[in-house]
């Protein structure tokens, strides 16, 4: 049987793979995963995107300002249309800087988030006899999840 399990990396890993060397469980194999190294783009592509948008709340902003500037622009001496143009412009501009000064402080935040070790895949193959032990040794020592898989022995042969 094949055992596949992560863990976050911490002692715990070790203290699994000790408990199951003790037992005479030898077929172990640790993989520690690499950390994501996200690195947002203030702008996307047109081929992706992350989610995050720069003019969402800068539009529904210029909307406003616009309305506001029109209304205002009866009594004003430039009128509706210009006052309704400089509303919009200022609103969007307003909702832009947000957006803008938002997502740099959330880079900055996933930029320090990195620096914490990521998740290790351990992967034990052992007997069928062996394997309530195993299993029970994995999920006793913080296993994030545990998949079991049954082996097949047979053999592709060859032939030249």
């Amino acid at each position: 049987m094949q055992f596949f399990s992560t863990f976050q990396h911490s002692h715990y890993v070790e203290l699994a793979i000790s408990k199951l060397k003790e037992n005479e469980i030898v077929n172990i194999y640790a993989v520690p995963l690499d950390n994501r190294s996200i690195d947002m783009k203030l702008l996307d592509s047109m081929h992706g995107t992350d989610g995050t948008s720069l003019v969402d709340i800068a539009l529904v902003l210029a909307m406003m300002g616009g309305t506001i500037g029109v209304s205002r622009g009866f009594v004003l001496y430039w009128g509706p249309v210009f006052w309704g143009l400089i509303g919009a412009a200022l609103g969007f501009a307003i909702g832009f800087i947000y957006d803008l000064t938002k997502n740099i402080i959330k880079r900055k935040k996933l930029r320090t988030a990195k620096t914490k070790l990521g998740e290790v895949i351990l992967i034990v193959q052992c007997t069928k006899e062996q394997s309530l032990l195993v299993e029970q040794t994995l999920w006793g020592n913080l296993a994030l999840g545990v998949a079991k898989t049954h082996m097949h022995t047979t053999q592709i042969e060859s032939h030249s």
